[in-house]
C-alpha cells in the first residue's frame, strides 16, 4: 500500500489541479473543459543570460538545474499558498490559474492572484545567481473564459491551454518589464477598492500595478469558504499538504497517459525520481503552428497531434509537450531521452521534421509550419516544487532551438552541431544567413534541412577494402550461395539469410561482401534499403523489388510501364494475372475475367503465387541464380514482410541484415515476419564485433593509410574494451579528425596518421559519439539494472553485490540480485574471483557521467560510510574512536613487520580519501589522509606517507593537524635513510644527505626523551582535535629542553629533506 501511495503521489505532483479531476471524465478525444478564473503568465527575465553564462563559464548544467529548481520552487511555494494552480511550465515560463465559477468567486480570486505577484516580485526579483546575472519575474494578468484541450490517444494524453483568457493575458504580458505587474482590461475591471491600489494606465486599457496598499481588499479575502468547506477530503495519506484536492476518486490508470514516459518507468520500478535527472545529450526539435482560427480548435489540435505522434512515433522520438500561451502553438519534440536513445537519433530528428512539415502543411487548417532543431547536452529530469513539477528538459540547447523557430518562420533550420552529428549528405542542407538569436552570443553556422535535396538511394555502398574479421560467419554465407547457385528449381536450398548484430557492427559491410561474392558467382543483384518511414508505408519494399526485378524501376510513367509488360508478357498466361499487381506498380491493366471473379482470399494467393513466377521468368532470362539484399530489414513494412517469402525460391535468396527492432514493434508480432525469422530454410547469422587484432587494420582502413600511431591503437583499445564495434570507431576517428587531433601526412610514397604536435591522446575525454552509442546501450537495458549501472560506477574497479544492496537502499536485496544477473548476462560487468567489475572502462566512465553533481556526491558519501561501517567498525549511531599513532611509531622504530589488518587498512584508507573528497567534505578528506599516512609509515611505504602528507597539507588541515603532520613527515624520512640499501644509492651530495638524515634522527630521539619526562597530548586523527589534561601547577612545570627558535628550525629541516628526497627520486 505504501508504494502504491508513494507512486500515487508522484503521478499527482506532474499534473495541475483541474486536469487531476477532469481526467476520469475523459472518455473520447479531443476533449474540451471550459473553465472561468483568473490567470497569471509568469515569465523569468534573464533565464536566457543565465543558461548562456553558466555554459560560458564552464558551470555544470545540473548547477543551472538547481539554481532553477530553487528559484521557481520558491515562486510555486508561494502560489500555492495562495490557492493558485500551475497550469503548465514552458522553461522560463508559467501559466498559473485562481479558480473562478462566479463573478464574487472572481473579485476574490484577483485579488489573491495580486497579492501573490507583489509577494513573488518582493521575494524572487533581483535573484542573485553563481554566474552574476540577475533573475527578474513579469507577470501579466487576466480573467475570463478558459478552455484546456484535450488531445492525444488512449496510451498518450497531452493538454494545452487556449481562449480569450489566454489571449489577454499573453497580449498584457507584453507590455511587461523586468519587476512589474500587468493587468488586462478584464482584470482591472474585477479590482475591489480601486483608491487602495495605485496604478498607472498602459494603453489599450492596461494597468501597470505600482503599489497596493497593506489592508488592501481584506473584506474579500473574508468572504472565502469556510474552513470546514476549503479543507477538501484527501486520499493518500492526507497528501499534498499546500494543494486542496479531492483524491478519493482519482486513479492512477486515469493520470498515467498524461506522464511522460521516462517518469512511468521509475515509478514502475519503484526508482527514486533523482536517478532520472541525469545530463544526456538529446536532440530538441520546437515545431511552430500557425492555424487558420476558422476551423474548431480541438479537431484542429488533435489532427495536429496525430500527424506528429505518427513520424515521431516512427523515428523513436517523445512529444514532451504543447504550449498554446507563449509563442503561439507550439510542439516539443526531444529525441535521445532516457529509453528512447539510438545512434541515429540525430539524423532520424531531422527526417522526422521533415515529414512532420510536409504532412502538416498538407492540412487545411495549417497556415505555416517553422520547425528549430538542435543537439547537445542538456539537463534531463523534473523541474519545480516537490509538491507540483514536470519532467523537462533545460539547457541553451534548449533555448537556442526556440529562437531558431520564431526566427526563420516556415523553415526546418538547425545548429551546426545537428548539421555534423546527423551523418547526412551535405546536399540536403543549405545555409541561412545569420540573425541575431536573443540571448546567444555566437549561435554558429544555422542551415536549412531539406529532404528531398537528394533522391532515395537503394544501393549497398562498395567497398574500398577487404572485410576485416568475421571469417567463420562469412564461410557460412558462402556456403549458402553455393547451395542456392547449384540447386535447381525447387526449395530445398536455403531461402534466407539473417545477418544480426548490434548496430554499427559491420552488417552493411558483410552484406557487401556477400554482394561481392554473388558477383563473382554470375548471380542476378537486386538490393534495397529500407528506411525508418517506410514502415508505416504499406508494401514499400515489396513494390521497390518489383519494378526491380521486371526492370521498371527507372520508368515512372504508368504508361511506359503498362507497354513494357505488354510486350514482354503479351500473348502468355502470365498477362492475364499481371492486373493484380496493378496497386504495387500504380498502373492500370484490364482485369482478366479469371482474375475478376477471383474472391479477395483468392486474389492474395494468385498474386503471392505471380510473385514467384515473377522471379523464376527474370532468371530464366539470364539463366542464372537471383540475390536480393535487403539492409536495414528491420524497417520492412508488414505488408511487405507477407510478401517476401513468396519471391524467394526457384534459386533465388534473401539476405537480410537485421538490426535491433524499433520500440513497440517487439510487442507487435508482424506474422509474415516471424514466419521467415523462424522458418527452417532460414539461417542466422550473429556478428558480435571484432577481435582486438583487428583494431590497427581497422584504422588503416578508415582514414586510408599505410600505419596509425600506437598511441592512437592503445587508446580506442582500452576505450572499446572487448569486440569491437567498426562503427563507434569510425565516428571516433571522425570526431578526432574534426578537432584537429590527428593529422594525415602525405610525403612519402604512401600517407601515414600522426598525432598533432602538443596533443595527448589519453587525456580526451570520451567522443560524443562514442558516448552517445553507450548511452542507448544503458537505456536499452530495463530501469532497475540502469540504475544499478550508474550507481556501480561511482565505487572504482571491483566490488560485490553487498556494495550494490547498500547503496540501493529501496531496492529489496533479491532484485539487487536480479540486475546484477542481468547486467552479467548483458556483458556489462564480469564476475571473476567472487567480485564482479566493468567489462568496459568507457561504459563506466559514461554511466558516471549522467549522474548529476548532487547525485554523485550522495552517492560518494554513502559508499564512504559503508566503508567505515564494513571496515573500521563504525555503528551507524555512534563512530568508534580509534588511533593507530603510538602502533605506528613502535613499528617504524622497530621495524617489525605489519598485521594483515594494517596491510588491508592501506587499501581502504585511500578508498575513504576519495570518496569523501568527491563527496565533498574537506575534513573527512584530511582526518583520513592522515590515517593513510600514518599506515604508510607503519608498513614502510615512505614515499606514498609523504604523498599522503603533503596532499593534506594542501586542504588546509588545522593547526593541530599541522604539527601530527610534521611528526609524520620527520619518522618517514628517518626511516627512509636508516636504509642501508638507500644509503648506498646515495651518490649526490652525499655528505649532505648524511647530514639531514642524522640531524632528522636526532630530532627524533630527543622527542623520544622529551616524551619520556612529560606526556604529550595525543592527537585523534579522525577528530582532529587533542585530548585535554589537566594543566601542571606553573611553579612545578619543567622547561623545555627545546627552545621555540631550534623547533621552527627542526621543522624546516625535516621540510628540506623532504624536498630533498623528492628530488633524489626525481633524478633517479
Amino acid at each position: 500500500m505504501k508504494k502504491t501511495d508513494e507512486a500515487s503521489k508522484e503521478l499527482v505532483a506532474h499534473l495541475p489541479d483541474v486536469v487531476i479531476e477532469a481526467a476520469r471524465g475523459l472518455k473520447q478525444l479531443p476533449a474540451v473543459q471550459k473553465l472561468n478564473g483568473v490567470l497569471m503568465f509568469l515569465d523569468i527575465s534573464g533565464f536566457t543570460a543565465m543558461c548562456e553564462q553558466f555554459s560560458l563559464q564552464n558551470h555544470g548544467v545540473d548547477e543551472l538545474t538547481k539554481t532553477l529548481n530553487d528559484y521557481l520552487g520558491h515562486i510555486e511555494d508561494l502560489v500555492l499558498k495562495a490557492g493558485g494552480d500551475v497550469i503548465e511550465f514552458a522553461g522560463d515560463a508559467m501559466l498559473i490559474r485562481w479558480n473562478a465559477p462566479s463573478v464574487e468567486a472572481s473579485v476574490t480570486a484577483i485579488v489573491k492572484a495580486i497579492i501573490c505577484s507583489r509577494r513573488i516580485m518582493k521575494t524572487c526579483n533581483n535573484w542573485d545567481t553563481e554566474v552574476g546575472v540577475k533573475l527578474g519575474v513579469k507577470i501579466g494578468l487576466s480573467a475570463g473564459e478558459v478552455f484546456l484541450t484535450y488531445v492525444g490517444s488512449k496510451s498518450f494524453r497531452l493538454f494545452s491551454s487556449s481562449g480569450q483568457a489566454v489571449r489577454d493575458v499573453n497580449e498584457a504580458e507584453r507590455y511587461c518589464e523586468k519587476g512589474t505587474i500587468i493587468l488586462a482590461p478584464s482584470a482591472w475591471a474585477l479590482c475591489p477598492e480601486r483608491k487602495g491600489i495605485n496604478v498607472e494606465k498602459l494603453e489599450e486599457g492596461h494597468i501597470k500595478v505600482l503599489n497596493i496598499r497593506k489592508t488592501w481588499a481584506e473584506s474579500e479575502l473574508t468572504k472565502e469558504s469556510p474552513p470546514q468547506e476549503q479543507q477538501k477530503p484527501k486520499a493518500l495519506g492526507g497528501f499534498p499538504s499546500l494543494r486542496q484536492l479531492n483524491l478519493k476518486n482519482v486513479h492512477k490508470h486515469d493520470l498515467r497517459p498524461f506522464i511522460a514516459a521516462p517518469v512511468l518507468h521509475k515509478v514502475d520500478e519503484n526508482q527514486p525520481m533523482e536517478y532520472l535527472c541525469e545530463m544526456r545529450d538529446v536532440t530538441v526539435v520546437f515545431i511552430n503552428l500557425s492555424l487558420d482560427h476558422g476551423h474548431d480548435h480541438g479537431r484542429s489540435l488533435q489532427g495536429v497531434y496525430d500527424k506528429i505522434s505518427t513520424s515521431v512515433v516512427q523515428f523513436q522520438g517523445v512529444i514532451n509537450k504543447i504550449f498554446e500561451f507563449d509563442k503561439g502553438t507550439s510542439f516539443l519534440v526531444l529525441f535521445g531521452l532516457p529509453g528512447f536513445k539510438h545512434e541515429d537519433e540525430v539524423g532520424h530528428a531531422l527526417q522526422c521534421s521533415s515529414q512532420i512539415t510536409t504532412t502538416v502543411n498538407d492540412m487545411i487548417e495549417v497556415r505555416q509550419v517553422s520547425v528549430g532543431v538542435t543537439t547537445g547536452k542538456v539537463f534531463c529530469g523534473v523541474v519545480g516544487h516537490p509538491e507540483r513539477h514536470e519532467y523537462t528538459v533545460i539547457g541553451p540547447k534548449v533555448n537556442m532551438a526556440a529562437r531558431l523557430m520564431m526566427n526563420y518562420p516556415g523553415k526546418l533550420s538547425c545548429d551546426e552541431e545537428t548539421r555534423t552529428r546527423s551523418y547526412l549528405e551535405a546536399a540536403h542542407f543549405h545555409d541561412l544567413p545569420e540573425i541575431k538569436l536573443k540571448g546567444m552570443d555566437n549561435p554558429g553556422p544555422i542551415s536549412e534541412y531539406i529532404d528531398s535535396a537528394v533522391g532515395k538511394d537503394h544501393s549497398i555502398p562498395e567497398a574500398k577494402h577487404a572485410l576485416l574479421g568475421y571469417t567463420p560467419e562469412f564461410l557460412d554465407a558462402l556456403n549458402t550461395l553455393e547451395k542456392v547457385c547449384s540447386s535447381s528449381s525447387d526449395y530445398r536450398h536455403p531461402l534466407f539469410l539473417v545477418v544480426e548484430g548490434e548496430p554499427g557492427v559491420g552488417k552493411t559491410r558483410f552484406l557487401r561482401a556477400v554482394i561481392d561474392a554473388a558477383i563473382k558467382n554470375d548471380m542476378r543483384i537486386a538490393c534495397s534499403r529500407p528506411t525508418v518511414s517506410s514502415t508505416s508505408n504499406p508494401y514499400t519494399t515489396a513494390c521497390y523489388l518489383i519494378t526491380e526485378l521486371l526492370e521498371l524501376a527507372d520508368i515512372p510513367s504508368p504508361q511506359e510501364r503498362e507497354q513494357i509488360l505488354e510486350e514482354r508478357y503479351g500473348g502468355t498466361e502470365m498477362y492475364n494475372s499481371l492486373s493484380l499487381l496493378n496497386n504495387l506498380l500504380g498502373i492500370q491493366l484490364s482485369a482478366h475475367e479469371s482474375v475478376a471473379s477471383l474472391s479477395p482470399a483468392g486474389r492474395t494467393k494468385s498474386l503471392q503465387r505471380l510473385l514467384g513466377r515473377i522471379v523464376r521468368d527474370t532468371q530464366l532470362d539470364t539463366n542464372t541464380a537471383t540475390l536480393i539484399a535487403i539492409d536495414d530489414a528491420q524497417y520492412i513494412d508488414k505488408d511487405s514482410w507477407a510478401y517476401l517469402r513468396f519471391f524467394a525460391g526457384y534459386s533465388c535468396l534473401f539476405v537480410l541484415g537485421m538490426g535491433e527492432l524499433r520500440k513497440g514493434a517487439e510487442s507487435e508480432a508482424v506474422e509474415g515476419r516471424e514466419k521467415i525469422l523462424n522458418s527452417p530454410l532460414c539461417i542466422h547469422v550473429k556478428l558480435d564485433g571484432l577481435e582486438s587484432i583487428n583494431m590497427e587494420p581497422l584504422l588503416c582502413q578508415l582514414l586510408e593509410v599505410a600505419s596509425v600511431p600506437r598511441e592512437l591503437t592503445n587508446l580506442l583499445g582500452s576505450r572499446l574494451a572487448g569486440k569491437i564495434n567498426p562503427s563507434w570507431v569510425k565516428q571516433c576517428v571522425s570526431n578526432l579528425l574534426h578537432h584537429q587531433l590527428l593529422e594525415i601526412n602525405t610525403k612519402g610514397k604512401q600517407p601515414h596518421c600522426n598525432v598533432a604536435e602538443g596533443v595527448r591522446l589519453i587525456d580526451l575525454e570520451i567522443p560524443a559519439s562514442l558516448s552517445g552509442c553507450m548511452i542507448a546501450f544503458i537505456d536499452r537495458l530495463p530501469a532497475a539494472e540502469g540504475t544499478a549501472v550508474k550507481i556501480a560506477s561511482i565505487i572504482g574497479a571491483s566490488f560485490n553485490n553487498a556494495v550494490l544492496s547498500h547503496l540501493m537502499p529501496l531496492t529489496p536485496a533479491h532484485k539487487v540480485l536480479e540486475s546484477i544477473g542481468g547486467l552479467i548476462s548483458a556483458g556489462v560487468f564480469i564476475y571473476e574471483n567472487g567480485l564482479l567489475r566493468f567489462q568496459s572502462a568507457t561504459l563506466q566512465e559514461t554511466a558516471y557521467g549522467l549522474l548529476v553533481e548532487k547525485q554523485r556526491r550522495k552517492l560518494h558519501e554513502r559508499y564512504a560510510i559503508y566503508l567505515e561501517q564494513r571496515y573500521l567498525g563504525f555503528s551507524k549511531k555512534k563512530k568508534k574512536m580509534f588511533s593507530l599513532i603510538k602502533k605506528k611509531s613502535r613499528m617504524v622504530q622497530q621495524r617489525k613487520p605489519a598485521s594483515s589488518g594494517e596491510v588491508a587498512l592501506q587499501l581502504i584508507y585511500p578508498q575513504l580519501v576519495t570518496h569523501w573528497r568527491k563527496a565533498g567534505n574537506q575534513t573527512k578528506t584530511v582526518e583520513y589522509l592522515i590515517h593513510a599516512a600514518e599506515s604508510a609509515v607503519a608498513l614502510g611505504n615512505t614515499m606514498q606517507a609523504i604523498s599522503f602528507i603533503y596532499q593534506a597539507k594542501g586542504l588546509l588541515p588545522t593547526p593541530d593537524q599541522i604539527v601530527h603532520l610534521d611528526a609524520l613527515a620527520a619518522k618517514a624520512t628517518t626511516s627512509l635513510f636508516l636504509t642501508r640499501e638507500k644509503r648506498k644509492n646515495i651518490s649526490v651530495n652525499k655528505q649532505r644527505w648524511q647530514w639531514a638524515a642524522a640531524k632528522a634522527l636526532k630530532a627524533s630521539r630527543a622527542a623520544k626523551d622529551d616524551a619520556k619526562e612529560e606526556p604529550r597530548k595525543p592527537i585523534d586523527p579522525y577528530y582532529a582535535k587533542p585530548v585535554s589534561y589537566p594543566k601542571r601547577p606553573t611553579s612545578i612545570q619543567k622547561k623545555p629542553s627545546w627552545t621555540k627558535g631550534q623547533l621552527i628550525a627542526l621543522t624546516a629541516a625535516a621540510l628540506l629533506l623532504m624536498f630533498l628526497v623528492l628530488c633524489y627520486i626525481f633524478v633517479k
